[in-house]
């Protein structure tokens, strides 16, 4: 049972990085024609099909992160990792945000459909290659690790 549960979830793993990878490549060029982008972000269909493949490698990659943490490193370490990964969720996750938010300026200065940059949205078809890369996908996985580094220690913890 454990190796099809493992199989499963390198598959969920694959499909996952597949989703950031095809995502990432269908990001829409920022041209000056009457393509506003309007009609949302069609190609959220991808994950919103293969969503249960997502849910499963981000639990599977929680409680595998909860399992390793708890045998291979002690409370001192499992803190480390704690601190290490919540600076990188943090830092990556401000700069995804600031790329984001520049895009949409980048945005209005080069459609002339739009004047405002807060009348357009952060994430839209012409902003998927910011939010669906390696840094993002890392920025999961690494916020798997800090949530399964987390459980670690509440599972170590004395009870009262």
């Amino acid at each position: 049972m454990y190796k099809l549960l493992m199989l499963l979830y390198w598959l969920s793993a694959f499909l996952t990085l597949a989703v950031f990878y095809g995502m990432n490549s269908l990001s829409e060029p920022v041209k000056n024609d009457d393509f506003g982008g309007g009609n949302g972000n069609p190609t959220l269909v991808i994950p919103f099909f293969l969503m249960s493949f997502i849910l499963y490698f981000l639990y599977g990659t929680i409680e595998l992160s909860m399992r390793a943490t708890s045998r291979w490193f002690s409370p001192k370490g499992i803190w480390t990792g704690i601190a290490i990964s919540f600076i990188y969720v943090a830092v990556s996750s401000a700069y995804t945000l600031k790329k984001a938010k520049d895009f949409r300026i980048y945005i209005v200065e080069t459609k002339d459909a739009f004047d405002n940059p807060k009348d357009f949205s952060l994430f839209t078809i012409f902003s998927n290659h910011i939010f669906f890369n390696p840094l993002t996908f890392g920025l999961l996985v690494m916020g798997c690790f800090l949530i399964g580094s987390v459980w670690s220690l509440i599972r170590q913890a004395p009870e009262k």
